[in-house]
């Protein structure tokens, strides 16, 4: 099951390049990977993708954070734009677009080091939970070095750098409010009035009333361990712990 909330944090500030050589497909993939990726740029063959990998790689001194590629496309097949962008970055995250009459090429790309593959046509369910498992393993190889772990009690563990909460390193799946208003009293280290919240999630497009922040605090609370937020009367919310 994809966490769409998640996807979007994790993908947030990400590139993408798409080589896929029918513009229906092209397309379509184009839409639904611009509602995560920041930049998306959509090809029709590997000689022009690699064009744009070339021009994206002097620009940012690396490459794009995730490479969607069909196999065969004109000018340039998917093992060849595969191999010439793995002489740029060996390490280079690429999914593979396959048919069912591609399989002689398989063996070829894993050689090459591509493991991931999605065969057509195209289940957008699988690929966004394909996408989640990379995007998130690449964001922790990342972030190891600087990642920030907050010990929030009872097993607990909040990944400020990964915007993740844990509970006996399981995932604890939270809403985008939650998320936002966790995030807010982490980083706030004082009292948050019901002001300090409204202002905060207008500033993330979201309108939220003194009802809704009541509600939802009540919900958060319930994700956390006991007394994690304490309510401070007249004043609002303050997170209980050392940050």
């Amino acid at each position: 099951m994809v966490n769409y909330q998640l996807l979007s944090e994790q993908t947030k500030g990400l590139s993408l390049l798409i080589a896929e050589d029918y513009a229906p497909l092209r397309n379509e993939l184009e839409e639904v990977m611009s509602d995560f990726f920041d930049k998306v740029i959509a090809t029709s063959n590997g000689a022009e993708a690699l064009t744009h990998y070339y021009d994206y790689y002097q620009i940012h001194k690396k490459g794009f954070d995730l490479v969607i590629s069909d196999i065969q496309m004109p000018s340039m097949d998917g093992i060849n734009l595969t191999k010439s962008i793995r002489k740029l970055d060996k390490n280079q995250q690429i999914i593979i677009l396959s048919a069912h009459t591609d399989r002689e090429y398989l063996l070829e790309l894993i050689n090459l080091g591509v493991s991931q593959f999605i065969v057509k046509p195209i289940d957008y369910d699988e690929l966004l939970l394909m996408l989640s498992k990379i995007i998130s393993h690449k964001n922790n190889s990342d972030s190891d070095n600087n990642r920030i772990i907050i010990d929030l009690g009872n097993g607990f563990m909040w990944d400020k750098t990964n915007l993740l909460l844990t509970k006996d390193n399981e995932n604890v799946e939270l809403t985008r409010h939650e998320l936002y208003l966790l995030q807010l009293l982490v980083n706030s280290k004082r009292v948050i009035s019901n002001e300090d919240i409204i202002e905060d999630f207008y500033n993330n497009n979201i309108n939220i009333s003194d009802n809704s922040i009541r509600n939802l605090v009540f919900k958060l609370r319930k994700k956390l361990p006991d007394d994690t937020i304490s309510s401070i009367y007249g004043m609002g919310y303050k997170l209980m712990i050392n940050v």
